[in-house]
């Protein structure tokens, strides 16, 4: 910074394609600041720094940052400011502020220049960042979507996304769709690849015309099959590197883009070479509303987790009776060895294994020479899931008494399924916003004064990402996030977190179906995906009503029905047991 004369700079957690999950090469907050968090911006000035996180880190960056010099800000909590705010109030007139352009949203960045005042100069930093990095991108295998698992094929796709088009600009035919989120390319064209751990995509960026579709990739790493697919669809292939160059040479007089989904190099870029109109990803790619096809596999894909997890579930209860657990690193390890030999490609994100006081660190990494021990009593809070190679993508969180647990411990599992089970049996219109649906989780929360700082729901990917930002259920509005029908896809996960004493979450992944229809209404409702039952050691069933209890009976049964019969008939016998409220 002091060669270049700059006075801060900021450093956002994202790739080029505004991933979630990154690449070795795209951590440069971590590898800058230490703290290991898939959320954060890290503002470095002068003499002082800060790191803004939200409230699933905010125990884990206190301890990453402790002796950093490093300030955490604690995002969206009272008196914290945002970053935007923080910059107007502290940057000084005639000072420089550096940032990646590649790294942030077009829609963001705009929002920062608007804060500032003129007379602060905006420089862009990428290459000082990326030469701090000695890792390089890597490229790996691209395959075809088997036609079973696909539902619809791509020219179907593209047809669909013209045909959206074409009712939003008036039947404009010169323009061209500039797409660089990487799950909704792969899901538009069928494929999967292998670059970023846990998340099966391939780097790619495509631009959608009228009557042409190109899509930059790696092409020496596509497979025969999925090569040939692409080309009987009428789609041109160019190399992943040249995507920025010809950007700038688009003959459409229209360029559309979403500009919270476009990192604001593209963005810039498309407003050189043409006039730019923002559009919603969300709104044009019907990636979030899963066919028949989808849906089918992701409930083949959790029956499989299931077998996994009721297995792993019994023996952490036997092992907790003999006295002989181990510790929370090998206990994740044990989870992540049994789901790979029940048939899955890879873990859908790091298996968080947190016992006790750990567990209220919402997204807890086990390291293997700091994790904590597991006693025989309390909770062990398990946070997993697993992709299934073009079958589906799981996600289940599951809080597992180990022994003598306290009245306090017993109430807060209770509040969080009662919570759990109230969105699960929801009946609500079609078309409705996550927002509308979180009071069923979150108002038995608070009725017992307690508080869930993490949104309740988001959207599942089929063998894709594990958080799919298009779906959510949180009482904050989510920028450009879908509205519910039946198709989608989203989890169920309250929780309670109480820092020096325990964590207790329950998720579950819900299925949107129809529900008939309410004075000529479409009305929906939730059939879960995810067959694993709760703990009923740690469930007081005085404090369920009539309606709660009737809901995990149900639920009960529907694990009996598609699950129980998979089983050994020890295992059968351990989860009837299990099961058996009476």
């Amino acid at each position: 910074m002091e060669q270049n004369c700059i006075d801060w700079f900021i450093v956002y957690s994202q790739d080029p394609h505004l991933s979630e999950y990154t690449a070795e090469c795209d951590r440069l907050r971590e590898k800058i600041s230490g703290f290991s968090g898939s959320a954060g911006t890290l503002l470095v000035g002068a003499t002082e720094s800060y790191l803004w996180t939200d409230s699933r880190y905010y125990i884990q960056a206190a301890d990453q940052l402790e002796g950093s010099g490093i300030t955490l800000m604690k995002s969206q909590m009272p008196g914290v400011p945002g970053l935007p705010r923080f910059l107007r109030d502290h940057v000084w007139d005639g000072q420089v502020l550096a940032v990646d352009r590649k790294t942030v949203s077009y829609d963001e960045y705009g929002r920062l220049l608007r804060v500032l005042p003129s007379s602060i100069e905006v420089t862009d930093g990428g290459k000082i960042l990326r030469g701090l990095h000695d890792s390089k991108r890597v490229f790996n295998g691209i395959k075809a979507v088997p036609q079973e698992h696909r539902g619809k094929e791509i020219t179907a796709k593209l047809d669909d996304v013209r045909k959206r088009i074409a009712g939003r600009i008036g039947g404009e035919s010169s323009y061209t769709y500039v797409v660089s989120d990487l799950t909704s390319i792969m899901w538009l064209y069928n494929l999967r690849g292998d670059d970023i751990t846990h998340v099966p995509v391939a780097y790619s960026y495509t631009c959608i015309t009228a009557f042409s579709a190109v899509l930059y990739i790696s092409r020496k790493h596509l497979t025969e099959e999925a090569a040939k697919m692409l080309d009987e669809a009428g789609v041109t292939v160019k190399e992943y590197s040249r995507f920025y160059t010809e950007l700038s040479d688009v003959a459409t007089d229209v360029i559309l883009a979403d500009t919270y989904r476009n990192n604001a190099a593209i963005i810039e870029g498309a407003e050189e070479a043409a006039t730019l109109q923002d559009v919603s990803d969300a709104e044009l790619i019907a990636k979030p509303f899963k066919n028949a096809s989808e849906i089918k596999g992701m409930e083949d894909a959790h029956i499989k987790d299931a077998v996994t997890m009721i297995r792993f579930i019994k023996n952490v209860k036997e092992t907790a009776a003999e006295g002989k657990l181990p510790d929370e690193y090998e206990m994740g390890r044990m989870l992540d060895r049994k789901r790979l030999e029940g048939g899955c490609r890879d873990l859908s994100f790091d298996t968080i294994c947190a016992y006790g006081p750990n567990a209220a660190i919402v997204h807890y990494t086990a390291k293997q020479d700091e994790c904590a021990a597991i006693c025989n009593f309390g909770f062990l809070l398990v946070d997993s899931g697993g992709q299934y190679e073009f079958e589906g993508t799981t996600d289940i969180t599951r809080t597992i008494s180990l022994g003598k647990l306290t009245e306090e411990e017993i109430h807060a599992y209770t509040t969080v399924l009662r919570g759990n089970l109230r969105l699960m049996n929801m009946i609500f219109p079609e078309g409705c916003k996550g927002t509308l649906l979180d009071t069923a989780a979150e108002n038995v929360l608070w009725e017992n004064r307690y508080y869930c700082g993490h949104g309740i729901g988001h959207g599942v990917g089929c063998y894709l990402s594990v958080h799919e930002s298009e779906i959510r259920i949180s009482r904050n509005v989510g920028e450009r996030e879908c509205a519910f029908f039946p198709g989608v896809i989203v989890s169920d996960e309250p929780g309670i977190y109480i820092e020096g004493k325990f964590g207790i979450r329950l998720e579950n992944l819900l299925l949107t179906v129809g529900a008939g229809e309410l004075e000529g209404h479409k009305m929906c409702r939730f059939t879960p995906l995810t067959l694993v039952p709760f703990d009923k050691e740690a469930i007081d069933m005085k404090l369920l009503s009539e309606r709660e209890k009737d809901v995990l009976i149900r639920y009960c049964d529907l694990i009996s029905e598609k699950v129980l019969p998979l089983l050994s008939e020890d295992e059968q016998k351990w989860l009837s047991d299990y099961m058996n409220f009476s």
